[in-house]
C-alpha cells in the first residue's frame, strides 16, 4: 500500500466543496482528519450554483419556509444574500476545526455549477470531497450513523492504488465496514490480497461497470457514509454520472487523482 510519507511527496491539498444543499458535519471532520495523516492543506471552496440562480428569476418561483409552511417571493439578489450568509456560516465552523487541529486552510467563492467546476479546476488537487446531499435535515443528521466505507477499483493505476490505500485507512481509523466493488475476479483477487490484513470488516465484490445502474444499486444497498473514485474511474468520467451519484447516493465521495 501506498504509506503517508510517498503520497505526500506528490499531494498538494484537499478541496472540499460546499454549496447551497448542505453538508454534513461528518464531511467537514473528514477533510481535516485526510488533512493531517497526509500533511498537507485544505482549501474550501462555496459554490454559488448558477442553476438555482437562474431558477428564482422563473415567474412562478416561490420560496416555501419548511419550519412555517409560509410562502413568500424570492429573486436572485435575495438568493445571493442568503448564498452568502450561507457561504460566511460554513466558513466559521469550518476555520474553527482546521484551527483546533493546525490544519491550513483557506476558503473562497465563486459561482458554476459543482460538477464543472469539479472536472474543470485547474490547481493541483489531487483530493475532492464532494459532502453528501440529503432531501430532508432529518435524514442528514443520521449520517454518522452510516458505519461504511466503500471504494470502486476499476483499473490498476497508481491511483486506484492509492484511492484503495485511503479507502482501507478511513475505514480502520473508524472501525467502518470496508466494501470494495472491482471489475474482475482478477482484480477481486488483488484487493483482496491488499485488504487482507484490514483489522475491521471487509467485503469485496464483482460487478459490471458497463452498466452504471449494477453499481449504483450495489453502493445503495450498501448505504456507504463515504464513497472514495479515482477521477479516472469509469463511474464518474463525465459529469451527468458523477451528478447522479452525488443526488441519489447520499454519501460523502472522495475523488482521488
Amino acid at each position: 500500500m501506498i504509506s503517508p510519507e510517498k503520497m505526500n511527496s506528490n499531494l498538494k491539498n484537499i478541496l472540499i466543496v460546499f454549496d447551497a444543499a448542505g453538508y454534513t458535519p461528518v464531511a467537514m471532520h473528514t477533510a481535516i482528519e485526510l488533512a493531517v495523516r497526509w500533511q498537507t492543506g485544505i482549501q474550501a471552496l462555496y459554490i454559488e450554483d448558477i442553476n438555482l440562480l437562474n431558477a428564482v428569476e422563473l415567474p412562478f418561483t416561490r420560496e416555501v419556509s419548511l419550519h412555517t409552511a409560509t410562502i413568500s417571493s424570492i429573486d436572485s439578489t435575495l438568493m445571493m444574500q442568503k448564498l452568502r450568509t450561507d457561504a460566511e456560516n460554513i466558513k466559521k465552523q469550518i476555520e474553527e476545526i482546521a484551527v483546533t487541529r493546525s490544519v491550513s486552510l483557506s476558503f473562497s467563492s465563486m459561482r458554476g455549477q459543482k460538477t464543472q467546476v469539479i472536472k474543470n479546476r485547474t490547481e493541483e488537487l489531487n483530493m475532492v470531497l464532494i459532502p453528501a446531499v440529503y432531501s430532508t435535515t432529518g435524514r442528514k443528521d443520521l449520517h454518522h450513523l452510516k458505519h461504511v466505507v466503500a471504494m470502486v477499483y476499476d483499473n490498476h493505476k497508481p491511483s486506484c492504488e492509492k484511492a484503495l490505500s485511503i479507502a482501507i485507512s478511513q475505514a480502520a481509523i473508524n472501525s467502518y465496514q470496508l466494501f470494495v466493488i472491482v471489475d474482475s475476479l482478477h482484480s477481486k483477487q488483488h484487493v483482496e490480497q491488499l485488504i487482507g490484513q484490514q483489522s475491521g470488516y471487509a467485503v469485496c465484490q464483482v460487478a459490471d461497470f458497463s452498466s452504471v445502474d449494477e453499481v449504483l444499486l450495489l453502493l445503495q444497498k450498501h448505504s456507504p457514509g463515504l464513497l472514495v473514485l479515482t477521477e479516472g474511474s469509469r463511474l464518474n468520467d463525465n459529469e451527468q454520472v458523477l451528478q447522479r451519484l452525488i443526488d441519489s447516493l447520499e454519501s460523502d465521495i472522495l475523488l482521488v487523482r
